[in-house]
């Protein structure tokens, strides 16, 4: 059994995949801000739909980015959390792959651009969308899709499996986080 997250968008997303990667039941809901919470309550309701023993899973895998700085840590932590705690390997796919593993995708990154990936080439940013068709979401786009767990089917026989601790998240830019205007105090100092 694998179970698999995606989180890097707006909606999270579990599947549980049989070892050849069909899909035995797969869960989503739209969770801003909310996606540990929700992958663990829709993870415990494919189990329990399915009457099987989160310990029977062999591999875990998760949404790599690129997308929500955060959204991209949850996925991979719970995914290496729950590999780690039972001896197990860990993969990854980017959230292109996850969206359509065979055309161009687009993703929303910051200040009006555009990640884009399209097939051959490295995933790139830009201000203009792609002229040819394509498949994504952020913006106003019509029809978005966005990356899901049960997409990982697809592509679990190329996913290259590894410890947990060294599964990594495939930002592409450095996150847009502040940094304290005062350090941080350090054990031993006062301030």
């Amino acid at each position: 059994m694998i179970v698999a997250f995606s989180t890097s968008s707006p909606l999270a997303s579990v599947a549980v995949l049989d070892n050849e990667g069909g899909v035995l039941a797969s869960a989503e809901e739209w969770a801003p801000m909310a996606a540990s919470g929700t992958c663990l309550t829709l993870l415990k309701g494919l189990v329990q739909h399915l009457d099987v023993d989160i310990k029977s899973a062999e591999l875990f895998l998760s949404d790599l980015g690129p997308g929500s700085f955060t959204g991209v840590k949850v996925g991979i932590t719970l995914a290496k959390t729950l590999a780690f705690a039972q001896g197990k390997q860990v993969g990854g796919a980017q959230s292109f792959d996850l969206i359509d593993p065979q055309g161009v995708v687009v993703l929303p990154s910051k200040r009006g651009e555009w990640f884009v990936r399209e097939l051959g080439k490295e995933p790139h940013r830009q201000t203009e969308l792609p002229p040819t068709p394509f498949s994504g979401y952020g913006g106003d786009l019509e029809n978005p899709t966005y990356p899901r767990a049960e997409r990982f089917a697809q592509l679990v026989k190329g996913i290259r499996r590894s410890r947990p601790e060294d599964l990594l998240p495939e930002y592409l830019i450095e996150p847009s986080i502040s940094v304290p205007k005062k350090p941080y105090s350090t054990p031993g100092q006062k301030g």
